[in-house]
């Protein structure tokens, strides 16, 4: 048994072997004959608009791509990759018929190199009509479920790969440390162990059955490094991170995706410390490729080689601007409607500025990618792949997602869950929008094109007129955050008087990268005016949040008798909202960053100890200067638990030891309920300051009314290190702190 097993091991490997063999004498083969403009054009990607027979990015009934000019860019340039138009959905058919026109043009050539195409399926195949929308990151970060966010990846690969997609432009690593950036909605929030693990589990999902299969899409990761704390919060701006920090907060979700196997990258478009990402030789390959390790292809974000010439002002022409991103370490650029990177790489080629051997090295990666796709053995949309589309279990996913990211934030006097017999006076701008709920990357770039959404696809005001009697709803909102009278109450004394209680929704309507810049993470002063009339009212108010990033809200929150935060929750977000109130599914969701309450304080919970302390006096100083509406990782629940004090095996751990601990958890109140468990460990003193805290660990369990469980976890060096500016590991002796919930315990490292 074990010698036929170990034979047919080893014919397995051996195959393998064969056929990577095979591919990369395909790939030695294709290089040697290709010309430097067909190296070039393999370098380039261009967007759908742009060869289409209208060239407006914006237009949502842009349909007919033009033969002509895709036989231009392919036969004429060479180009090799082409991704989705901003304004732009289609259906599964209409997304065959476009790529089995390109992969036509692309076969119809001397090298018969298929078209690599690319698409931002950010939550969801977000540009397939009809597909299945899920809550974007920041709620799945919520959930604190780790096969949660795995199987969503797995659905969105299936109806991706479905429309005739392989190459997904997702997930989002970034951390998320300003709550100001209107990407920040895209991130799984401020921590980076929690962006790790959920974007890890992304990655595996996507990529889940291998990239050749036609249920898998490639993974990109985005966007390296440090994108995500703009100074100014506006996208796209310029960033300052210090070694330490670099290291510590915003490298170990990319370190932990490429050892996860993620096939692609993207630049952070824009700069760190006054260096363009795209033009850091030092960033893009000695960090990313030689000391991280990642082998596969890098792409540059939308126009962002030519930006170094007309935003970042470090290159005076286009053409310097290419010399210097190619030689940072570039392999293809996302142009995306021009033929000028084609033309200024080629010269430059021909001049002796880029050795040959520099495109040789991008051109063996794209292909292997290629390659690796399946793309050579069958270049066009995979017919079979089609019935993966449309599953109803994917609603069904999406609705336990939403559900598992709800937040209750407040609930006084247990006022939820709501009773189904009352009265309820519904407002704001949020109850009857569908944007709303599903956010940037829906249907269209922005999001916020009500006519592209399905049908089916039901606003809070849809759900609540179906799950309770008209009698009982009172309400004069209409669709989204343009109409004026969403944020008035035109209702007379006496209708108001059959008011048992006040649906109140607020929050942001869908925005995508710079259209989403704001000034004040406040909310705009229509919605507060509401919310103020609202509770002077005098009857119970129920606030339900539906934003991508934490509004300030201190100006009435005191006065809200809940708040229930719903983040974007997507297609099945409005039934997730309606169960959690009125009690058909119990809220277990917990932040996953600190919600603010001044626009001024937007400090992370891993603060330094320095960031929270208050001179009182001359020599006198406390702690105590850091004042969050609701901590990292708060989040109530209709149940109530209860931790037990930490057991440890040993309160002494070495370098080479482990730290075994348990804890048994208890749901001490009367209805079942999951809890999300954080735990964090706090470092006393070290050479460099360290954080208040940090996660090093996270789980959620389920658990019936006086039901208990114990969990068991191991601590060891690797949860104990820093990283110097160097990006070296440091493990000091010293005493620390391990915290679950109430309960927290000491034990010591004896380096």
């Amino acid at each position: 048994m074990n010698k036929r097993y170990y034979v047919l091991v080893t014919c397995m490997l051996m195959l393998s072997l064969h056929h990577i063999s095979l591919a990369q004498s395909h790939i030695d083969q294709l290089i040697s004959n290709m010309t430097l403009e067909q190296k070039v054009g393999q370098m380039t990607q261009l967007n759908l608009g742009f060869l289409s027979t209208k060239s407006d990015q914006e237009n949502v009934n842009i349909k007919q791509v033009d033969p002509d000019k895709l036989t231009e860019a392919i036969h004429g340039y060479h180009v090799g990759s082409i991704l989705n138009n901003a304004g732009t959905a289609y259906t599964v058919d209409e997304w065959h018929d476009i790529l089995r026109l390109i992969q036509d043009i692309a076969l119809d050539t001397e090298l018969q190199i298929p078209v690599l195409y690319g698409i931002d399926a950010i939550h969801g195949a977000t540009y397939t009509k009809g597909s299945t929308l899920f809550p974007h990151n920041i709620g799945l970060a919520a959930s604190r479920n780790r096969q949660l966010a795995y199987d969503i990846a797995v659905v969105t690969a299936k109806e991706t790969r479905a429309s005739g997609l392989r190459w997904n432009f997702d997930p989002v690593i970034d951390v998320g440390r300003n709550p100001l950036w209107p990407r920040f909605g895209e991130t799984f929030g401020e921590d980076p162990y929690l962006v790790s693990q959920m974007g890890v589990n992304i990655i595996k999902g996507y990529e889940h059955d291998g990239l050749d299969s036609h249920t898998a899409v490639a993974s990109c990761m985005k966007h390296f490094v440090g994108y995500s704390v703009p100074k100014s919060g506006k996208d796209r701006t310029e960033s300052y991170i210090s070694d330490i920090t670099l290291w510590q907060k915003h490298i170990p979700s990319f370190k932990a995706a490429i050892e996860a196997g993620a096939s692609t990258i993207m630049i952070n478009s824009s700069m760190i410390n006054d260096v363009p990402v795209h033009s850091s030789y030092e960033i893009l390959t000695e960090l990313l490729r030689n000391k991280l390790g990642f082998e596969g292809l890098i792409i540059t974000d939308w126009e962002d080689i030519i930006r170094l010439h007309v935003r970042h002002k470090i290159a005076e022409t286009p053409r310097e601007a290419v010399k210097i991103a190619i030689n940072a370490g570039i392999d293809m650029s996302m142009v995306p409607s021009s033929f000028s990177f084609c033309k200024h790489l080629v010269d430059l080629v021909k001049n002796g500025e880029i050795p040959e051997e520099r495109l040789d090295e991008s051109v063996r990666r794209i292909l292997t990618f290629k390659t690796d796709l399946g793309l050579f053995n069958n270049p066009y949309p995979e017919v079979e792949a089609k019935s993966n589309f449309g599953d109803p279990q994917y609603r069904v996913l999406a609705l336990e997602a939403a559900r598992e990211s709800m937040t209750l934030l407040k609930n006084e006097n247990n006022i939820l869950p709501l009773p189904k017999d009352k009265h309820y006076l519904v407002l704001g701008p949020g109850a009857n929008c569908v944007s709303a709920l599903n956010g940037a990357w829906s249907y269209s770039w922005q999001g916020d094109k009500e006519e592209l959404y399905p049908d089916d696809y039901k606003t809070v005001m849809d759900v609540l007129t179906a799950r309770i009697s008209n009698k009982q709803l009172m309400s004069n909102v209409t669709n989204g955050y343009e109409d004026k009278n969403n944020f008035t109450l035109s209702f007379t004394e006496d209708e108001l008087k059959k008011v048992d209680y006040v649906l109140l929704f607020l929050g942001e309507n869908a925005y995508a990268e710079s259209p989403g810049n704001i000034d004040d993470l406040t909310l705009d002063e229509d919605q507060i005016e509401l919310a103020k009339r609202a509770a002077n009212l005098g009857k119970p108010v129920v606030l339900i949040l539906t934003e991508g990033r934490p509004r300030i809200i201190n100006d009435f929150s005191d006065k809200m008798d809940a708040i229930l935060m719903s983040y974007i929750p997507g297609s099945m977000g409005a039934q997730a909202i309606v169960d959690v109130l009125f009690g058909d599914y119990n809220p277990s969701g917990i932040l996953p960053f600190t919600y603010p309450s001044h626009t001024g304080d937007l400090v992370t919970y891993d603060h330094k100890f320095l960031t929270a302390m208050v001179q009182t006096a001359p020599n006198k100083t406390k702690y105590g200067g850091h004042h969050p509406e609701f901590e990292y990782g708060h989040g109530l629940s209709y149940t109530t638990f209860s931790i037990s004090p930490i057991q440890f095996a040993s309160d002494t751990i070495d370098i080479k030891g482990v730290l075994d601990v348990s804890i048994t958890v208890t749901n001490t109140g009367d209805v079942y309920g999951q809890k999300c468990i954080d735990v964090f460990l706090q470092d006393h003193y070290a050479s460099y300051a360290p954080d208040m805290k940090n996660l090093k660990y996270f789980t959620k369990v389920s658990l019936n009314s006086g039901e208990e469980v114990e969990l068991k976890f191991t601590l060891d060096s690797s949860d104990l290190f820093y990283y110097n500016e160097k990006g070296e590991r440091m493990f000091e002796k010293g005493d620390y702190t391990l915290m679950v919930g109430d309960q927290s315990r000491d034990f010591y490292f004896a380096n």
